[in-house]
C-alpha cells in the first residue's frame, strides 16, 4: 500500500511540473498579422488565411473541447478606429496529426468576448500544433485604412483537459490605404445639339459618373492636357475657333465638400481640403459635371464640330487621413468633348408687312416700310441668306402686280445685308457670314418711285404674296 500511494503522488507531481512549465510560457507574447487583400474589401468577398493557433499539450487521455474568444469586442488601431471582433471567424483545420477539416463536429466561430466552442472531442486527442482558418467578413462593413489589434485565446476546457500555448496571442489586421478609380474614364461628351442651350440661364451641362474604391478620405483633382481645345469638324467654317479650357467649369454632384473650379492644364481640387471621406462599404460613385454658360457657349463654341481635351483626373489621400504616413495617390485619363451640331434658325419676328398707297404722293414718291429686329438668325456654320416670293406676283383676287416692284434690303445701319428686287428665284442677301446665334437684322421692303407705274389702272385692294428667307438657294 505504501508503494502504490507513493507511485500517485508522482503521478501528481509530474502534473504539477507541467502546468508550471505552461504557465510560464504565457508570459511570451506572440502577434498574428493579417493584411487584407483590397481585391477582397472592394469586391466586398469574404478573405481566409490559414493561422496557427498554437500548440496543444495533452495530460491525459481525456476528451478535451476547443474554444476561441477575443479580449476586447472590437479591434481598435491608434490611428483610424475600430471595428466588431465579430467580423473576424474562427475554425480548427487540425490539431497535431488530427485533421478536422470536413468534420460536422467542428464549428466555425465568430470571435467574441464570450467565447465560442469550436470543437468538442469524440476521441482522444494528441499533443501538436494547431493550425486554423480565420475568415474575414468584408460584406457590409467599411474598412478604414490602418492596423487594428485584439488579443485572441485559443483555450481548452474540461477536467485535466490539457492546455494549449501560447495562452493568447494579439491578431493585427492590416487595412492598406487605397484609392482605387477605373483605369480609364473614357469620354465625356457635352452634346450641344439644340440652340437653346446657347438661350438657357444655366447654358449647357454633361456628367460623367466614376465609381471610386477607397479605405482613405480622398482630395479629386483635375487637369487638362492643353490651355485650349483641340478642333475638328466635316463642317464648312470660315476660320478655326479658339476655345480655352477655362469656358468649362467641372464639379461634384451630391458631395457636401464639393468645389467648382475652371478647367486648367494644373490640377483644380474638386473638394474643400476635407475630401470626401471613406465611403459607405467602401465603395462610392462619384458623379462628375461639366457646365459651360450659355455666354462662354455663345462667344466659344458656335462653329459646329468637335473640340476636344484630354483629361487627367488624381485623387490624393487628404491630410486628414494619417495611415498610412506615406502618400497614397491614383490617377486615371479621359477625354472631354464639346460637339456642336450644324443647326439653323430663321425666325421672321413679324409675319405681316404693308406697303400702304394712299396719296398721290405715295405714287410719286414710292413706299418704304422699316422693319426693325425684323429677322433673327442662328446657324453653327458659315451662312448665306436668300429670299424668294412662292408666287409669280402680288395678287388680289384675279387682279396682279408684278413681283419686281418690292425691293428688299437693310434698314439705314444695317451692314452686311444687300438689297434685291423679289422674285421667284432666290436672292442673296447675306453672303457667307460667320457663325452666329441670335443675330437681330433690321429690314426695309420698298417700292421705289420708278416702279409706281406698275400700279397704276389695278382695282383697289390688298396685294400679297408669300416671302420665304433661306440659308440655302432652292
Amino acid at each position: 500500500m505504501q508503494k502504490k500511494k507513493l507511485h500517485i503522488k508522482r503521478n501528481f507531481a509530474v502534473y504539477f511540473l507541467s502546468l508550471l512549465s505552461f504557465y510560464g510560457h504565457r508570459i511570451h507574447a506572440q502577434t498574428t498579422s493579417i493584411t487584407l487583400p483590397q481585391a477582397n474589401i472592394q469586391g466586398q468577398t469574404d478573405y481566409n488565411i490559414a493561422v496557427s493557433a498554437g500548440s496543444y499539450s495533452s495530460v491525459i487521455t481525456l476528451l478535451p473541447s476547443f474554444s476561441v474568444k477575443s479580449t476586447a469586442a472590437t479591434f481598435t488601431s491608434t490611428t483610424s478606429g475600430s471595428f466588431p471582433s465579430s467580423v473576424v471567424h474562427m475554425k480548427l483545420s487540425s490539431i497535431g496529426s488530427l485533421i478536422l477539416l470536413g468534420l460536422g463536429t467542428n464549428n466555425e466561430v465568430a470571435l467574441s468576448t464570450g467565447g465560442g466552442l469550436l470543437y468538442a472531442a469524440v476521441a482522444s486527442v494528441a499533443s501538436g500544433a494547431i493550425a486554423a482558418n480565420a475568415r474575414i467578413a468584408t460584406a457590409s462593413q467599411t474598412w478604414t485604412a490602418g492596423v487594428f489589434t485584439n488579443v485572441v485565446s485559443f483555450y481548452t476546457q474540461g477536467v485535466l483537459a490539457g492546455s494549449i500555448s501560447p495562452a493568447s496571442y494579439t491578431l493585427s489586421i492590416t487595412i492598406p490605404g487605397f484609392i482605387s478609380p477605373p483605369a480609364s474614364i473614357g469620354t465625356t461628351n457635352i452634346a450641344v445639339n439644340d440652340l437653346s442651350f446657347y438661350r438657357s440661364a444655366n447654358g449647357i451641362s454633361a456628367s460623367q459618373i466614376i465609381p471610386v474604391s477607397s479605405t482613405v478620405s480622398y482630395i479629386p483633382s483635375i487637369r487638362t492636357s492643353n490651355a485650349q481645345f483641340n478642333f475638328s469638324t466635316s463642317s464648312p467654317y470660315n476660320s478655326l475657333p479658339v476655345s480655352p479650357v477655362s469656358t468649362v467649369s467641372a464639379s461634384l454632384s451630391g458631395v457636401a465638400t464639393a468645389t467648382a473650379a475652371n478647367l486648367s492644364t494644373t490640377d483644380q481640387a474638386l473638394t474643400s481640403a476635407t475630401g470626401i471621406p471613406v465611403p459607405t462599404n467602401n465603395n462610392s460613385s462619384i458623379t462628375h459635371t461639366y457646365t459651360i454658360g450659355s455666354a462662354l457657349l455663345k462667344s466659344n463654341f458656335i462653329q459646329a464640330g468637335t473640340y476636344s481635351v484630354p483629361l487627367t483626373y488624381t485623387w490624393n489621400k487628404s491630410s486628414s487621413a494619417t495611415y498610412p504616413t506615406t502618400p497614397v495617390q491614383a490617377q486615371a485619363s479621359g477625354t472631354l468633348n464639346v460637339v456642336v451640331s450644324a443647326l439653323g434658325e430663321i425666325i421672321a419676328n413679324q409675319q405681316s408687312v404693308n406697303l400702304p398707297f394712299t396719296t398721290t404722293s405715295n405714287y410719286v414718291n414710292g413706299v418704304s416700310t422699316n422693319m426693325p429686329a425684323h429677322l433673327k438668325l442662328s446657324n453653327t456654320t458659315p451662312y448665306n441668306l436668300y429670299v424668294r416670293a412662292t408666287s409669280s406676283s402680288f395678287t388680289s383676287g384675279v387682279n396682279s402686280i408684278p413681283l419686281s416692284v418690292l425691293r428688299i434690303g437693310p434698314m439705314a445701319g444695317q451692314t452686311g445685308v444687300n438689297t434685291v428686287t423679289l422674285s421667284t428665284t432666290a436672292q442673296q442677301l447675306i453672303l457667307n457670314a460667320d457663325p452666329i446665334i441670335d443675330r437681330t437684322i433690321d429690314m426695309q421692303y420698298s417700292i421705289p418711285a420708278s416702279q409706281t407705274s406698275n400700279l397704276f389702272g389695278k382695282p383697289a385692294g390688298t396685294y400679297s404674296a408669300n416671302i420665304i428667307y433661306s440659308f440655302v438657294a432652292p
